[in-house]
């Protein structure tokens, strides 16, 4: 790496560490005492790098910056913090309504890497009209909410297939892994059924079999999700 790269890859880091403490200032997270990067790495394949905040080893924040620079986007993992940064002169807080402070919970009760994407699921199934339970749902059957895929790079919780010749699809991210398993959902399988009426085709064996556990299992997490929702201010 020649110097004049160095010096703009300092900069542009020592820019967006400052836009990161303003951010956490804002939310009051100012507390938080160890600061660890991770970069995901830039290459003329990879478009992001992602940096992340943690405290006593546990991930509290995760900020993914365009290749570019001209971009910013922190998830923060504590129930109720979300906010977009436009490092281009705009800045653009989104508050977490209460689908999303039961979803976060939810996930993070499972342990499931897609917790910092509570947002996402929530806000895409809205925009699709898609029930906000059903796809981080599905992905508790199909990948105990994606804690067992064959492949953590793939960021596919939900057995999808969709690539060549009906192959496993890879996501190059879990937004868009949640974007498109949502948006497909809606458009094949419509906004209304429910998992019984999905279940003879999303899991051929499981519906051929009375105890019917791909629709049971779905369900069971749906209800969970409603219980979380109901007692936000109790659990």
């Amino acid at each position: 790496m020649t110097n004049v790269s160095k010096e703009t890859l300092f900069s542009k880091l020592s820019r967006i560490m400052l836009s990161i403490l303003v951010v956490l200032s804002i939310y009051g997270l100012l507390r938080f005492t160890v600061l660890k990067p991770v970069f995901a790495g830039i290459n003329s394949r990879v478009e992001t790098m992602t940096l992340s905040t943690y405290r006593n080893g546990v991930n509290l924040s995760e900020i993914v910056i365009g290749k570019n620079g001209s971009s910013l986007d922190l998830r923060s993992n504590l129930i109720g913090d979300s906010s977009t940064l436009l490092l281009n002169g705009g800045t653009g807080i989104k508050t977490s309504n209460p689908r999303i402070l039961a979803m976060r919970k939810f996930l993070l009760d499972y342990n499931s890497p897609m917790y910092p994407y509570s947002d996402v699921l929530v806000t895409e199934a809205e925009d699709t009209g898609l029930d906000w339970r059903l796809v981080a749902s599905i992905s508790g059957v199909e990948s105990a909410f994606g804690n067992l895929i064959p492949h953590s790079g793939t960021h596919n919780a939900w057995g999808w297939r969709g690539g060549p010749g009906g192959a496993y699809s890879e996501f190059v991210t879990w937004k868009e892994g949640i974007q498109t398993v949502t948006q497909r959902l809606a458009i094949g399988y419509g906004t209304s059924l429910t998992p019984f009426q999905i279940e003879p085709v999303y899991c051929p064996p499981c519906y051929a079999n009375p105890a019917h556990a791909w629709a049971n299992g779905v369900t069971k997490f749906m209800l969970e999700l409603d219980f979380y929702l109901e007692n936000l201010e109790k659990i």
